[in-house]
């Protein structure tokens, strides 16, 4: 009898939004691990050189960031009327069934101006995962990321129609607004205004 052995990558994301302490709505979804993320984890186990030991890649997963894009965005006359049709222009086309995605459609700052895509020189697009991670088990980890009132919605951004996620590793750069994810997932439309907290919980199992 052959027995087949697959190492599969399972994830859980979940996104809850809170105003003054309370749960106001959350998401939870079963994201796909991107081909990015499978050519990332071939290379973070392998060796360039030996002797001395060189690392064919090293960077971790370090970053969540945020978006109006994907096919589950439930407000697209808000998304594509002023001012986010000129800070965050784009279709909403992309789903997370398609493992050849590479970027969030339509990203969100996290902090910075309100200028015309793709912003200034000071603008952050990513936000930091909490370290530690949490291992629940030995084949697990679990990455959080707390974004807070004035975090994505500020200015005249007072209500960001949020639709999109990705998870990032430390090559991504804060200050570039289409980074490289690594695991991606639309959801149903979240409202996140200065009332609000949104926390982002992903977990990876392997």
């Amino acid at each position: 009898m052959r027995i087949i052995d697959e190492i599969e990558v399972k994830q859980n994301v979940h996104i809850i939004a809170r105003e003054r302490g309370k749960i106001v709505t959350r998401r939870d979804g079963h994201n796909i691990f991107l081909n990015l993320g499978r050519e990332w984890l071939a290379e973070l186990i392998s060796l360039q050189t030996l002797d001395p030991d060189v690392a064919e890649r090293d960077d971790r997963i370090k970053y969540i960031a945020l978006g109006i894009g994907g096919t589950r965005q439930l407000a697209l006359a808000h998304a594509n009327a002023a001012p986010y049709v000129t800070a965050y222009p784009g279709t909403n086309t992309q789903t997370d069934s398609d493992p050849t995605v590479t970027a969030l459609e339509r990203p969100v700052r996290v902090s910075g101006g309100v200028s015309v895509y793709p912003g200034v020189p000071g603008d952050i697009w990513t936000g930091t995962v909490q370290a530690p991670p949490v291992h629940t088990t030995a084949t697990e980890t679990t990455f959080r990321r707390l974004f807070g009132p004035t975090d994505i919605s500020y200015g005249s951004l007072i209500s960001v129609p949020l639709s999109e996620v990705g998870l990032m590793t430390s090559a991504a750069a804060p200050g570039n607004y289409l980074n490289q994810m690594v695991a991606y997932d639309t959801f149903d439309t979240i409202s996140k205004t200065g009332a609000v907290e949104l926390e982002i919980i992903w977990t990876l199992k392997f």
